[in-house]
């Protein structure tokens, strides 16, 4: 740290849960449309001729391809360390276009190879007519590569301008796109691949208008700095987050390969599938916690303010939580707004009502791992990653034994264990840090 910068620093007023409020709140309204987009999506297919058929497809083929795609997630939290130029933002989207590259080449090869029947027969266990589906909505999300990058690095310039109100307005304008795409492009196609090729439209859409209000930001930044990180560099606080970011759908991959293995499989995975984007839509905005930890923190003291915001949040979404899905409600949501089919919601139901027990370990999690980005001391993430991966493999092979249990039960039981696996080594790691590490200049 330059001797000149010491001061400014340690004048910065202390951070408030006022602060916390106002910089996550907009997040909070950006996910929940976000994860609407995928409950919106459910609701249409499960309105087709073979609901459990389109829906089991889709949500295999969603998995399957984000935990291969989940590294463009890390865009973000790369840009919010390293985007201090202009010149920086082209090598951050190239470096990352370099990461994701041999899982775009994977991902095509389940939909124009025979991989993809061993993928989605073979260890999914879905149908053949399933089979089809979820390889043709692999292709359509394949085209979302350079759309995901390009969104990371706008919604890191506005959360550095601390604009995450334009993030929030973005994904309404995401959500309207979804909405006429489903409308439109029954005209022109079937099944999956209707929920697939919506959800690409969507996320262009919202990366078009985040970008309306981005590029300003990126055009006030200087247009070189005097040091910058290499590609190394970049690698080395990365590679941790990208098998962490991989573990978060990873998971949900292992977990619908083990369902696969029950005796109603496809039953099964379109329930669970149900219920994670319910859970996701409800409690997903806790994942925030990692930008904003990265971004709000800069001294010792904020990392108290920033656990008792957390502590809130856990308290507020646990209660959410059963007043939805303890309730009347929940039938409501599952047979009303949803339109499952009876079996599909009765199915789903007891899953739904544990969902309340994932919510302190998420947020944890979601904090610890931007408290490790702050401090970049990112190296144990990507061993929880896998420790997460190990877990949920574990505990999902209980289906080899109990092969009439409830999937979309056991799915959420493992999802939690996942996260209190990260929560458990991410806190031990930062008591190690002393909680708190004053990042490197980078200016």
């Amino acid at each position: 740290m330059m001797q000149d910068e010491a001061p400014r620093i340690a004048a910065r007023p202390a951070l408030r849960l006022r602060d916390c409020y106002w910089f996550f709140g907009p997040l909070v309204l950006m996910v929940e449309l976000n994860m609407i987009s995928k409950s919106v999506i459910h609701a249409f297919l499960a309105r087709t001729d073979t609901p459990s058929i389109t829906l089991a497809a889709f949500n295999a083929s969603f998995t399957f391809y984000f935990a291969l795609a989940s590294a463009t997630e890390v865009t973000t939290l790369l840009s919010l360390s390293y985007l201090k130029a202009r010149s920086d933002a082209p090598r951050l989207i190239g470096f990352m276009a370099v990461v994701v590259a041999l899982p775009l080449i994977v991902a095509l090869a389940t939909v124009f190879t025979s991989f993809g029947n061993t993928v989605f027969g073979g260890w999914f266990g879905l149908g053949d007519e399933a089979q089809a589906q979820a390889r043709a909505a692999v292709g359509a999300l394949a085209v979302s590569v350079p759309i995901l990058l390009l969104r990371g690095t706008a919604f890191a310039l506005l959360m550095l301008n601390r604009k995450t109100f334009v993030i929030t307005a973005s994904t309404l304008v995401r959500l309207l796109s979804l909405t006429g795409s489903l409308l439109l492009l029954p005209i022109w196609l079937d099944g999956a691949v209707i929920g697939a090729a919506a959800l690409v439209i969507c996320m262009a859409a919202e990366t078009l208008f985040g970008w309306i209000f981005a590029w300003r930001l990126l055009l006030r930044l200087p247009a070189v700095r005097e040091s910058r990180e290499s590609m190394r560099g970049y690698w080395r606080f990365s590679w941790p987050l990208i098998v962490n970011g991989s573990a978060e759908m990873g998971v949900i991959f292992v977990i619908t390969l083990f369902l696969g293995r029950l005796t109603h499989a496809e039953l099964a995975i379109a329930a669970f599938g149900v219920v994670h984007g319910l859970v996701s839509l409800l409690m997903a905005p806790m994942r925030n916690l990692t930008q904003s930890a990265q971004t709000l923190v800069s001294q010792r003291a904020d990392v108290r303010t920033m656990l008792v915001f957390a502590v809130q949040l856990v308290v507020g979404f646990s209660l959410l939580s059963m007043a939805l899905f303890w309730t009347s409600l929940s039938e409501r949501i599952l047979l009303g707004i949803m339109a499952l089919t009876p079996d599909l919601a009765a199915y789903s139901a007891p899953a739904l009502a544990m969902a309340f027990v994932l919510a302190p370990f998420w947020c944890m999690a979601a904090l610890f791992r931007g408290l490790l980005a702050k401090a970049r001391s990112t190296g144990s993430l990507a061993t929880s990653g896998v420790l997460r991966i190990l877990s949920a493999t574990a505990a999902g092979s209980t289906t080899l034994v109990l092969p009439e249990v409830n999937g979309a039960m056991l799915g959420v039981a493992v999802w939690t264990l996942s996260y209190a696996v990260e929560s458990a080594i991410s806190s031990w790691r930062l008591r190690k840090l002393g909680w708190f590490i004053a990042s490197p200049a980078t200016v």
